[in-house]
Formats: C-alpha cells, sequence, structure tokens
C-alpha cells in the first residue's frame, strides 16, 4: 500500500503535528511506502531560503516519507513564486480563498498525476485537500477532520466564534465575523463543493461523527477513529511525585484556548492560589492584553522545554482548561495521565471523549462563577478523596485505552484500507 501524504509536519510543538508524526513512526512498518507533498508554504519558503529547503528535505527523510522528484521543479518554478510570504491575516485569508486554488491548479501541472493508493491530508483545510484531488490518480481523496474550524451553519459558526473571542471586547466580536465569514464559512462552502463533484471520498475524525454535524458528509465515507489519540507512557512514571498548591494551564495562548478568560477567574480566586500558563501567545494583541490585565498570583512561564512542562503539571493541583475551540484535547490527556485532574469546559469535542471520567469536571462553557466553585472544590478535597479522584479505575481503564500511538495508527490505517 502507497500513501500520498499532504500534512503539517514541519511545525514541531502543537498537539496536531506530533499527532502526525507519532502516527507515521507505525505507518512505515505497515505499508510500501509514504510519499509526502510539503505544503504549497513550506515550498514558498524553501524558494527563498536554501538552508529550509535543507533541512525541510532532511527531516521528511529521518522520518521515513519520500518526496517526489517534481517537488524540486515546483520549488524552482516561477509559480510557487506567487504564493505570498509573512501575510498579515487578511491577506492570507483572500489569498487562500481564491488565489491558492488557481496555484494549486498550476503546481499540479508541473507535478503531473502521483501514483498511490490513498491521497490523505492530516488536516481538514479543502486547499489542501483541493490540491490532492489535482495530483491524484484516483479518487481515495480523504482528511483528517477538526471539528472547531468550521461548523453546521453561519449562525452556528457566529455563535461558536463570539464565544470563543469576546475575552477580547469589542475587537473580539468583529474578529468573530470576519472568522466567520471570510474563514469558517468558505472552508465550508468549498468542502460542499468538492464532495458534491465526487472528487472526495472519505473524511475521519477524532471525536464527533461527521455525518451527524454536516449532513453533506452523509455522501462519503466518515469514521470516528477509535483511539483517536495517545500519550507517551513514559509521562506514567511521573505521577504520585506530590502535589503542589497551584494550578496549571498549557496550550497555544489564544483567546479560543480560554487564556483571557482565565484571567477574570482568577481575579476572584484567593490570592495565595498560584496559576501557572505556559505555552506562546498566537498574537501580539493578546499577549499585550493577558500582560495589561495578568493578576499577581498568575505565573507565565513561556514555552518551556517538554521535561519542565512534565514536572510543572505533574506537581500542580488541577489543570484549569476553559477552551472553546477542541476535538480530542491531547492537553487534557496529556494532564491525566501525569495525574493532574482538569477543569474544563463543556463543549462537544471535550464532552464527546472525557464525560464520565471523575477526574475531568466539565462546566457549561462560559459560566467563571461555576469554574471558580470547581477549582475550589478541588483545592479543599480532602487528600484521600483527591488521591482517589486520581487513581479512579474507570480512568485508569482510559488511560490503557490511550497509551498506545502504534494502536493509534493501525487503527487508522485499518480505516485507510477500508477506503482503498
Amino acid at each position: 500500500m502507497r500513501i500520498l501524504l499532504h500534512s503539517y509536519l514541519l511545525e514541531a510543538g502543537s498537539g496536531g503535528v506530533k499527532r502526525n508524526r507519532e502516527v507515521i513512526k507505525y505507518w512505515k512498518k505497515y505499508v510500501d511506502e509514504i510519499i509526502y507533498v510539503p505544503l504549497l508554504g513550506d515550498m514558498r519558503r524553501a524558494s527563498e531560503d536554501e538552508e529550509f529547503r535543507k533541512k525541510m528535505y532532511n527531516e521528511i527523510k529521518a522520518l521515513g516519507l519520500e518526496i517526489p522528484e517534481k517537488v524540486n521543479e515546483v520549488i524552482d518554478s516561477e509559480v510557487i513564486k506567487r504564493v505570498p510570504l509573512n501575510m498579515s491575516k487578511l491577506k492570507f485569508d483572500l489569498y487562500s480563498n481564491i488565489t491558492q486554488y488557481k496555484i494549486n491548479s498550476e503546481i499540479s501541472k508541473i507535478m503531473g498525476k502521483i501514483d498511490a493508493d490513498i491521497y490523505y491530508a492530516q488536516q481538514e483545510f479543502p486547499q489542501m485537500v483541493d490540491f490532492l484531488t489535482k495530483i491524484a490518480k484516483n479518487r481515495n481523496v480523504g482528511a483528517l477532520i477538526h471539528i472547531e474550524n468550521f461548523l453546521g451553519s453561519l449562525t452556528e459558526d457566529l455563535s461558536h466564534f463570539y464565544r470563543a473571542y469576546k475575552s477580547m471586547g469589542l475587537s473580539g466580536i468583529m474578529y468573530a465575523c470576519y472568522v466567520t465569514f471570510l474563514r469558517s464559512y468558505p472552508r465550508r462552502r468549498k468542502w460542499v463543493e468538492l464532495i458534491n463533484s465526487r472528487k472526495v471520498k472519505f473524511a475521519f475524525s477524532v471525536s464527533e461523527p461527521l455525518a451527524e454535524i454536516y449532513p453533506f458528509m452523509r455522501k462519503i465515507y466518515t469514521r470516528v477513529l477509535k483511539p483517536g489519540n495517545a500519550f507517551d507512557k513514559k509521562l506514567l512514571d511521573f505521577r504520585d511525585k506530590g502535589k503542589e498548591d497551584y494550578s496549571v494551564f498549557y496550550a497555544r495562548l489564544s483567546p479560543a484556548k480560554g487564556v483571557l478568560e482565565l484571567l477574570k477567574i482568577w481575579r476572584k480566586i484567593d490570592e495565595n492560589k498560584k496559576l501557572v500558563i505556559m505555552g506562546k501567545f498566537s498574537d501580539k494583541r493578546v499577549e499585550k492584553l493577558f500582560m495589561k490585565n495578568k493578576p499577581k498570583n498568575v505565573e507565565y512561564l513561556g514555552f518551556v522545554s517538554q521535561d519542565k512542562l512534565i514536572d510543572v503539571v505533574s506537581k500542580a493541583k488541577v489543570l484549569v482548561y476553559p477552551s472553546h475551540s477542541d476535538s480530542f484535547s491531547l492537553t487534557i490527556l496529556e494532564s491525566l495521565a501525569l495525574g493532574t485532574p482538569v477543569i474544563a469546559y463543556k463543549i462537544p469535542g471535550i464532552r464527546r471523549i472525557y464525560e464520565g471520567l471523575n477526574a475531568v469536571k466539565l462546566v457549561k462553557e462560559g459560566d467563571l462563577a461555576q469554574f471558580r466553585q470547581e477549582i475550589r472544590k478541588i483545592y479543599d478535597m480532602p487528600t484521600k478523596e483527591y488521591e482517589d479522584l486520581i487513581n479512579d479505575k474507570k480512568l485508569w481503564e482510559f488511560l490503557d485505552e490511550h497509551s498506545s500511538w502504534e494502536k493509534v495508527a493501525l487503527n487508522e490505517l485499518e480505516e485507510l484500507k477500508k477506503v482503498v
């Protein structure tokens, strides 16, 4: 079996890239070949930066993947130079909604048709899927869908993004409108077009049943991958190392992940209860707002090493995670593996995976008062009750089910074989 991937593999640090890399490690043992076609942005950067070009090839080769020879022709072509570098968000969205599809057509003429059994985008961006349809020799084209990027309708989109960005004030409300109409809606519309034209055959997700959320996907093969994610088993070695009196949050630091809401929550939490935050800010404006409104009992450590992150999370009393935008959260899974309970919003992706685990307290989205109440309950919990919470039999069964990346990879591979 030959798999052609069009995927995010070079941006180390994000949960999605980590998942992609882990899955590929195991696929190599069970398939004949994995072909990798870099993203347009990476090929454009390689056209300007020889060091990046070498790094990209070396990194992909180290993962055991093959890059087609025609990719060099694309990188050296005049067409790729029409892909802008260092775009603003507005310019990027206008480009990706219009120009990128035209460039896909021109680049696919240089690439030609590439022979493979499966053409798989490990991300749901329709621009990536559209490109695969143009270089595919058969209809076995599909993607892994992450729920939060587009929803069922304009109304649902606008409501979702309003909740996600209203913590930024008026600019957040305007941004919610912008994301709805210039990002989410065009992506969904293009997906409908691709499916109706019979150019796409399948789509997988890691949490939500796609055909229930998107009626237009009933025309293709869809599956929820189970297990959809895993954690590194070595994390279990850091359980029971002793807890300290602080809470923790780590993720991409954006309003959609609830980082600004945490400041509102913590302003009314006892001063002696510290919150430690780790990660990179998604936007300079968000970072400025965060620093301006950060209470004294909130400590920001920046982007830390994996060893430091494990140490901080394993010793924390609780992970506070008011995210508005998640499918199968690796942050929550890793926290549970490290023996740290979680308080999170009851959004669809998180509810579908984690509801029923006593160590995950789910709060109505946006209810800051209830969120504080759950934090205080964790802090006031007797030692024995707390230990029972993080060593619950059901939790251990859940962790056992999600402690093998090989299991995740083989399950996904079986579903890909069904498509073939």
